[in-house]
C-alpha cells in the first residue's frame, strides 16, 4: 500500500488581511481548499485586518508588524518562519514578493506570484517595471486573476514562461437573489432603508481610495437627482485614504438625506440583495469581486471598462460596460440605465446570475488554485 502524499505547506504572503477583494478572496480559498493536501499558514508584512477572523481555526498568522518604508528586520523575520520548513511561498501583488524574493535567496524555497489587479501609473515608473522583472525570474510561476490582466502585463514586457490567469470565483450559494419581493422588503427594512417598493438604490462596494472614484459618483448622483426623485444612493466600505474627504461630501451634499453609508459589512450578500443597480467606476481592478458577488445575487452591475469587466460582463449577461471616466460620463451612463431599470433589471439581473454560475464559480477557482500550489511545490506537473 503506497504512503499517502505529503502535506503541502504553504505560506500566503501579504501586506494585511485588511477589507479587500483580494483578501477575502484568499481568506475563503484557504478555507475551503482541502486540509489533507494543503496546509496553509499566513504572514501579515504590517498588521492582521478584519478578514483574519474569517479564517478557518488552526491557520496560523504571523505578523512582523512592518513599519512604512523597506525594513531589513522584515526579511529576516520572514526568513525565520521559513525556517519551520515550507514546500511554497504564495505572495500576493509587488510589496511581498520583495520580501518573499529576498527571504528565499531568491526563491529557494519556491514562489507563486498573484498580482491582483491592474498596473497603476505609478508602477509604470522603470525602478517599478525593473523590480518586477527581476523578481518575476525568482517564481516558479506568476498569475493574475483575469485574462485581460495577463494581456497587460505581456504588453508591458511582464513575462514569465509560467503566466497564467485564474479567475476569481463567487460562492453562488451564498451571493443569491432574495426569494420573493417580501423577502426583500423585509431586508430593506431590517438593514434600516426604507423598504418602499417604488424606490430605486444605487450601490457602490468599495474602500475608499481614489481609483474607486467614490466622489464622481456622489457629484454625477447629485446632479441628476433632481429628474429621478426616487433614487437613493447606498454605499458599503471603510477605510482608505479618501474616507474622510467623501464622507463629508455625502454629508454636506444637498442630497444627502438620499445618501446613506452602511460602513464595512463582512456579510455584504443581504446589501446587493435591496440593491436596484450596482455601479462600478474603479478605474483599476483585476477581475472585481463586488461585480461577480452582485451579479450572483441577479443585481445588475453598470461597469468602467477596466480590466476583467468584459470577461464578466457581456451582451447584457449581467449589466453594461461602458467608459465611465468623469462625471459626466457617470452621470450620462445613469440617466439611460435608471429610466430602463424597472423593465430591464430583472431579466439583465437574472442573466448575470446564469452567467457567474457557468464562468465563476468558487470549485472551478479552488481546483485551479490546488493545481498550480502543487505545481508549484513540485508535487505534480505544471497544467499545459
Amino acid at each position: 500500500m503506497p504512503a499517502p502524499a505529503k502535506i503541502i505547506r504553504v505560506l500566503e504572503v501579504v501586506d494585511t488581511l485588511e477589507a479587500g477583494g483580494m483578501e477575502h478572496q484568499l481568506v475563503h480559498l484557504i478555507n475551503r481548499l482541502d486540509p489533507e493536501r494543503l496546509h496553509f499558514e499566513v504572514c501579515c508584512l504590517r498588521h492582521a485586518g478584519v478578514n483574519a477572523g474569517k479564517l478557518k481555526p488552526g491557520v496560523p498568522v504571523h505578523l512582523l508588524q512592518k513599519a512604512e518604508g523597506f525594513q531589513w528586520s522584515a526579511v529576516r523575520a520572514l526568513r525565520g518562519i521559513l525556517r519551520q520548513g515550507f514546500d511554497l511561498v504564495h505572495t500576493h501583488n509587488l510589496s511581498p514578493l520583495i520580501y518573499a524574493a529576498l527571504a528565499t535567496r531568491g526563491g529557494i524555497t519556491p514562489i507563486f506570484h498573484g498580482e491582483h489587479a491592474q498596473l497603476t501609473p505609478a508602477e509604470f515608473t522603470r525602478k517599478r517595471l525593473w523590480q518586477r522583472r527581476l523578481l518575476y525570474r525568482c517564481c516558479r510561476a506568476v498569475h493574475t486573476v483575469s485574462s485581460g490582466q495577463r494581456e497587460e502585463l505581456l504588453k508591458t514586457g511582464l513575462r514569465h514562461p509560467r503566466l497564467t490567469a485564474i479567475l476569481n470565483g463567487v460562492n453562488t450559494d451564498h451571493f443569491k437573489p432574495p426569494a420573493s419581493n417580501d423577502e426583500r422588503r423585509t431586508s430593506k427594512a431590517r438593514l434600516g432603508l426604507d423598504a418602499s417598493d417604488d424606490l430605486q438604490w444605487i450601490g457602490i462596494v468599495a474602500r475608499f481610495g481614489a481609483y474607486k472614484r467614490h466622489a464622481d459618483l456622489i457629484q454625477a448622483f447629485e446632479s441628476l437627482a433632481a429628474n429621478h426623485p426616487r433614487t437613493r444612493l447606498l454605499m458599503l466600505g471603510d477605510g482608505g485614504p479618501e474616507k474622510e474627504r467623501v464622507l463629508q461630501m455625502a454629508r454636506e451634499s444637498q442630497m444627502a438625506p438620499r445618501i446613506h453609508w452602511a460602513g464595512y459589512q463582512s456579510d455584504p450578500a443581504p446589501w446587493y440583495q435591496v440593491m436596484d443597480l450596482l455601479v462600478v467606476p474603479s478605474l483599476n481592478e483585476g477581475l472585481s469581486n463586488t461585480t461577480l458577488e452582485a451579479m450572483s445575487c441577479a443585481v445588475p452591475v453598470m461597469s468602467h471598462d477596466n480590466c476583467g469587466a468584459r470577461e464578466m460582463i457581456r451582451n447584457h449577461e449581467g449589466g453594461w460596460v461602458r467608459d465611465l471616466a468623469g462625471v459626466e460620463a457617470l452621470k450620462q451612463s445613469l440617466s439611460e440605465i435608471l429610466p430602463v431599470l424597472p423593465e430591464m433589471g430583472p431579466v439583465v439581473g437574472r442573466a448575470g446570475r446564469e452567467r457567474v454560475s457557468r464562468h465563476f464559480s468558487w470549485t472551478g477557482m479552488a481546483e485551479q488554485y490546488s493545481v498550480w500550489l502543487e505545481a508549484c511545490a513540485g508535487r505534480r506537473s505544471f497544467p499545459a
